[in-house]
């Protein structure tokens, strides 16, 4: 079976077990970055990390409910978020998604350097899958649309996080629409595929399993995207090899979109 092939059985088997009568909603600890952990999110990622090992065997597994898990011999680095949208899975609001990206390992590994990434919706069969440098889409013909919808994504808890959105909102020549839906991975995902023009997210609280393969497939299909806490990084350059905060995160749909988010979010500093 080749790589995609794999990863898309794997997720498969992740989304009926979230579609099954059988999952608890109960908190049973905390994950490695401090975050509740409920029984559901445990176990759909016991299930995405069987099914990958069992098909790759030599893998360092990167999970946001586990951390860092070591098989074999490395040959494969995963990092996964199994639930992006707990919050929003737990409420019945239908924005998560399974979001999973794979590499050949080595110390050091960055976005750059993963093959196959894959980000699927929960609630509806729809999937994003980047394979050997191209992007398809399962369940749905959708394009990438030429001018992207006047929307802004990303994520706005705290007061200080509105001011680089005010900014932004500022330079744009058009009416925006601000929406804050709560699955990163999807969002960023959106972005690229133009159904919103940019994602804002300063607070400090992401991880890089929660949007390494959003990352991969947004670039992918043409977005442009900023890891902008400490300077300026190319958001391809994040490790994969290791749990690490995204504390600034930018993704515009193209380079016009991406000079005025970097404006807006000059002198940004992260949530701390």
């Amino acid at each position: 079976m080749s790589l995609d092939g794999m990863l898309i059985n794997c997720v498969n088997n992740v989304r009926k077990y979230l579609e099954s009568s059988s999952i608890s909603f109960d908190v049973v600890g905390y994950n490695p970055f401090g975050d509740v952990s409920k029984r559901f999110d445990v176990e759909a990622e016991n299930i995405l990390r069987k099914c990958i090992v069992d098909s790759l065997k030599d893998v360092v597994f990167i999970g946001e409910e586990e951390g860092v898990n070591i098989y074999g011999n490395p040959k494969w680095v995963v990092i996964a978020d199994p639930v992006d949208g707990s919050t929003n899975f737990s409420s019945d609001i239908p924005w998560a998604s399974i979001s999973v990206a794979i590499a050949p390992y080595r110390r050091g590994a960055t976005i750059k350097d993963v093959s196959t990434a894959i980000v699927a919706e929960i609630f509806r069969s729809r999937a994003y899958v980047f394979n050997n440098g191209f992007v398809k889409i399962y369940g749905a013909s959708e394009e990438r649309k030429k001018i992207p919808a006047p929307i802004v994504l990303g994520y706005f808890e705290f007061l200080e996080a509105f001011t680089p959105l005010l900014r932004y909102l500022s330079l744009s020549s058009r009416r925006l629409t601000i929406r804050s839906l709560g699955s990163a991975a999807l969002d960023i995902v959106y972005v690229g595929l133009g159904n919103a023009e940019a994602f804002i997210d300063v607070r400090a609280k992401l991880r890089n399993v929660d949007v390494v393969a959003a990352i991969r497939i947004a670039t992918a299909l043409g977005a442009k995207a900023v890891e902008c806490s400490n300077g300026l990084r190319d958001a391809l350059d994040i490790p994969i090899d290791v749990p690490e905060k995204v504390k600034c995160l930018a993704v515009a749909y193209d380079n016009s979109v991406l000079d005025n988010l970097l404006k807006a979010l000059s002198n940004q500093k992260a949530m701390q």
